[in-house]
């Protein structure tokens, strides 16, 4: 599978919450490598979990439904880097001095 790591900055226009991101924006959010997602690639089905999209320069992008990739790799998260982002989303951070 060849993935296109270019980001489009103009989502799809849609009536329905944006669904679909750039590869770029993937890797980031799973905090991987393009070589570890091309390793699970034959977990992946087209137009379910990815979906190819031309651009305005003609060029093909890849769009990844990050909430069913994140569901399936189901990507370990360390306990102290768990806690940390449970405190962030709470704002309950505090720092002594």
């Amino acid at each position: 599978m060849r993935i296109n790591t270019k980001t489009n900055s103009s989502k799809l226009a849609t009536n329905e919450p944006e669904l679909w991101f750039s590869t770029t924006e993937l890797l980031e959010y799973l905090g991987i490598s393009i070589s570890e997602l091309n390793k699970e690639a034959n977990l992946f089905t087209e137009g379910v979990h990815y979906r190819h999209q031309k651009t305005s320069q003609e060029k093909e992008q890849t769009l990844w439904r990050l909430d069913l990739i994140d569901e399936i790799l189901c990507l370990p998260i360390p306990p102290l880097e768990k806690e940390a982002m449970l405190k962030a989303i709470n704002n309950d951070i505090t720092c002594h001095t």
